[in-house]
């Protein structure tokens, strides 16, 4: 449930996202995904990835106007990495531009290249995503948040979410399409899917669809995956993004010799600027520590973005009259 960014009835406001996001003045949009959970007449086991980002796209418009003028940074959670593109490019067809995508410990949109060992998750019979099924390192899902709220618990001296509190308000099977495509299947017993059309349909190699990329960055061992990898994944789609949108128009070989070194400079050390790391696992910015500190993260990263879109600026000034 989206409720992890603001919290539930019983819950104290400063341990979410959201009370700390006021108090910097800046507003929130949370969607939930329409599974199982009785919020929800019915779920939607078929919708698929654009759907959705089309969908949040409109919820954006309705909150902040049809201007495009409002600036719209958007935060990826676990799954919700895979949104980005899709995203992205639902928000420039209704005309308003992402300035920036920040990952918390979210899965980048791209397929899976691992295959190997057979998949261990599966759908429920009212065909979505059954959460609880998948393991890793001999742990399911449920199990792996329960440890997680532990963990917080500890840091914060107290309990954050009770496990009463996580099942009831938070828990939910989801859409599986909203995983995107896949090189083999992800589900048991599922049908291989036709890979050109869905990579196409999910614009995973479309560099217009990519934004600049910042990731907030786990460091406990829980979520080794995520604290391994998120700045350098993150950091490879904005430099990519960089080279797409950005770079064509300084026209790099016309740069002189000390604009280059400070190009490349940029350029190198985007990844490193666009990250900061944090105490914890998957659920690093619940209890109030975290909560605070994320969001004093994001303001930071939102300035490093505007300095890097004011270094191409000026770098594009150079060459001709502004």
């Amino acid at each position: 449930m989206a409720r992890i960014a603001y919290g539930h009835p019983e819950g104290k406001a400063s341990d979410f996202l959201d009370y700390w996001l006021e108090r910097q003045g800046w507003g929130l949009v949370s969607a939930t995904y329409p599974g199982d959970h009785p919020v929800f007449v019915s779920p939607k086991p078929d919708l698929r990835l654009d759907e959705w980002a089309f969908a949040l796209a409109g919820l954006v418009t309705e909150t902040v106007g049809e201007s495009g003028e409002r600036p719209i940074i958007a935060c990826g959670w676990s799954m919700g990495g895979k949104l980005v593109f899709a995203l992205a490019r639902a928000l420039r067809l209704r005309g308003h531009a992402l300035e920036c995508f920040v990952s918390l410990c979210a899965t980048p949109p791209f397929p899976r290249i691992g295959g190997g060992s057979p998949s261990t998750e599966n759908l429920l019979s009212n065909g979505l995503w059954n959460l609880s099924a998948g393991k890793r390192d001999g742990s399911t899902r449920d199990e792996r948040w329960l440890e997680e709220l532990l963990a917080i618990a500890g840091l914060e001296g107290r309990s954050v979410i009770e496990p009463e509190a996580f099942r009831d308000h938070y828990r939910t099977n989801v859409p599986p399409g909203l995983w995107g495509p896949e090189l083999d299947p992800l589900f048991q017993g599922e049908q291989s899917q036709d890979l050109s059309c869905a990579v196409r349909a999910a614009g995973v190699f479309s560099g217009d669809d990519y934004p600049i990329c910042a990731a907030i960055v786990p460091v406990d061992a829980r979520d080794y995956r995520h604290a391994l990898a998120d700045e350098v994944v993150w950091g490879g789609i904005t430099i990519e993004s960089l080279l797409h949108n950005l770079l064509p128009k300084v026209a790099p070989s016309q740069l002189s010799t000390h604009d280059w070194v400070r190009l490349r400079a940029c350029v190198v050390d985007a990844p490193r600027r666009l990250s900061r790391h944090l105490p914890g696992g998957h659920f690093f910015f619940v209890g109030a520590r975290g909560a605070r500190t994320t969001v004093a993260y994001l303001v930071e990263l939102r300035d490093e973005v505007q300095r890097l879109e004011a270094f191409f600026g000026a770098l594009d000034c150079s060459r001709k009259p502004c």
